[in-house]
């Protein structure tokens, strides 16, 4: 008992402390492992699908442009280079600003957030020598062999069917592949990818 005839019996008192420390010494481990493993399960369903933000043009995507769009256009009298490429949501305020809140021409529809640009899944190209010059109709199906899609005449990108608001919440497109393996070997070797290398090597034109 813990007071007996009007007296606390501090030796029942200090066994049941004892008692009650071991206890927490057992359940007080378990219970915290127990809130850790609730939240690691909490964490790892918000980070599902998580995207980080993109800082540059996605790789594959990139690669699809250097060493199809590009060298296969050249074959048929083309000399592109990429104008604009990656851009990030400050980049796009003030593209879609201009011509709005800032003087100038507007040169953008899309809304921050809202232009592939931001996600690096799309470039606008020219010509080197004729800029805008060109015949975009062609180089469109040109880009269609490539996997690519034309939006506006120098406006390629991937999506794949994706809507921008699947982009914005983290989804991405498929990884596209080269027609043939003989263009990544021209690019690593600095070669011009020719006509000959597409049909010596099955990789068929593009459909004009």
């Amino acid at each position: 008992m813990l007071v007996t005839k009007g007296k606390t019996n501090w030796k029942y008192l200090l066994t049941v402390v004892i008692l009650a420390g071991a206890v927490l010494a057992i359940l007080l481990p378990v219970q915290i492992n127990l809130l850790n493993n609730d939240l690691s399960a909490e964490i790892s369903a918000s980070m599902q699908g998580f995207v980080p933000r993109a800082t540059g043009l996605d790789p594959n995507f990139a690669k699809q442009v250097s060493e199809c769009l590009i060298p296969v256009a050249g074959i048929y009298g083309y000399t592109l280079r990429v104008v604009s490429g990656f851009r990030s949501i400050s980049d796009q305020q003030a593209i879609y600003q201009s011509g709005r809140t800032v003087d100038g021409h507007i040169v953008s529809w899309a809304e921050p957030g809202r232009s592939l640009h931001n996600y690096g899944f799309a470039v606008d190209i020219v010509d080197r020598w004729r800029g805008y010059d060109i015949d975009f109709d062609k180089l469109a199906k040109i880009g269609k062999y490539c996997g690519l899609e034309q939006v506006d005449p120098p406006h390629f990108e991937h999506r794949a069917g994706l809507t921008t608001g699947q982009f914005e919440a983290g989804k991405r497109p498929p990884p596209l592949t080269l027609p043939c393996a003989v263009m990544d070997e021209r690019a690593k070797t600095s070669q011009t990818l020719t006509l000959a290398d597409l049909k010596n090597n099955n990789c068929g034109t593009p459909e004009f």
